[in-house]
């Protein structure tokens, strides 16, 4: 029975060139595997390779096409050379599960793959993961789950995946990492071993590749992620209104806050000067007396939040604020 034609993987000008011959004496030897049917030296079109253009006689070759001719090479030249076409088949083959491993993800995540931009790293979801790795919702969860409890380096909430408020999960570039080289370690088909292997290795380029092709809106999300993270490490994780840090006697989260809102403000929303880090409850009051985050604000909206609800702030805050008032006006208009 013929086989399908992506087992035809071997150009005849890669062969040639492995076998440090020209294509002229790679046609000749082709020749005498036809010339003689009665003989020991068989080449069968469909099996063992199939022509591209045929008029030019162009091939490409299956691994058992070519490693008849490289027994043959071997029997009538003795250059040892059936070790050395098993170790160029292997690379060859690496080369092209790695550009499936690549198609994979591209056409997963250009197609129909959403990403969300989670504390600055942009993460997938779970089910776009699943098919990427061409595996079941119980054994993607069997794998986490041991990520997860292993005490070197387990799978970070925050940081390799989270959470969302409908209780799905995303996943980061280093927890699909994780989890594709676990899954190449304990998965029992041999040819799916290789696969999520080669995912594995792949998903950092690909997925940085895609990222540079994301619309504008997600690439804004994923820079102002990144400058909230900034400003909170600039702020040394620190409310500038009550001075207060999160322990764990004095648990709360922390918000960054655009003094310029992001929505009407879209050119300052990642502008260092235009963030300050403040809790969480003071962020919701400030925009509830405003009449909802989807209203405007301005540095001067929050100079007077500070006066009227937080007189006693900390390190003078809104001395600070006046400070930079002007230069954040200029660049506001």
């Amino acid at each position: 029975m013929p086989q399908k034609a992506n087992t035809f993987l071997i150009r005849d000008t890669e062969l040639a060139q492995w076998f440090s011959i020209t294509l002229e004496k790679l046609e000749k030897i082709v020749d005498i595997f036809d010339a003689d049917p009665n003989d020991d030296w068989d080449l069968v079109e469909g099996v063992d390779y199939q022509f591209v253009n045929k008029k030019d006689k162009v091939r490409v070759f299956s691994f058992e096409g070519a490693l008849k001719i490289a027994s043959y090479i071997e029997k009538n030249e003795k250059r040892g050379i059936i070790y050395r076409f098993r170790e160029f088949f292997t690379k060859h083959d690496q080369k092209i599960r790695r550009s499936l491993a690549r198609k994979l993800i591209f056409a997963e995540l250009t197609d129909s793959g959403e990403i969300q931009v989670y504390k600055g790293r942009p993460m997938i979801h779970k089910q776009s993961l699943r098919r990427i790795l061409k595996t079941n919702g119980t054994k993607l969860n069997k794998t986490v789950n041991h990520l997860q409890q292993r005490t070197d380096k387990p799978l970070e909430l925050g940081v390799d995946f989270y959470e969302d408020e409908k209780r799905e999960f995303w996943f980061s570039e280093s927890g699909i990492v994780m989890i594709s080289k676990s899954m190449s370690e304990t998965l029992t088909n041999k040819s799916r071993q290789e696969m999520c292997k080669m995912i594995a290795m792949e998903f950092p380029l690909a997925f940085k590749e895609i990222q540079e092709h994301l619309d504008d809106d997600t690439k804004q999300k994923i820079e102002i992620e990144k400058a909230k993270k900034r400003a909170k490490t600039r702020d040394k994780n620190t409310c500038q209104v009550t001075g207060q840090k999160p322990d764990r006697n004095n648990k709360f989260n922390l918000a960054v806050h655009h003094l310029y809102s992001a929505q009407k403000y879209p050119h300052l929303a990642t502008l260092d000067l235009n963030l300050v880090t403040i809790k969480e409850e003071i962020h919701q009051e400030f925009h509830g007396n405003l009449g909802g985050f989807h209203q405007p604000c301005t540095i001067e909206d929050f100079i007077e939040f500070l006066h009227v609800y937080y007189p006693e702030h900390h390190g003078n805050l809104a001395l600070k604020l006046q400070k930079n008032k002007k230069k954040l006006e200029k660049l506001a208009k």
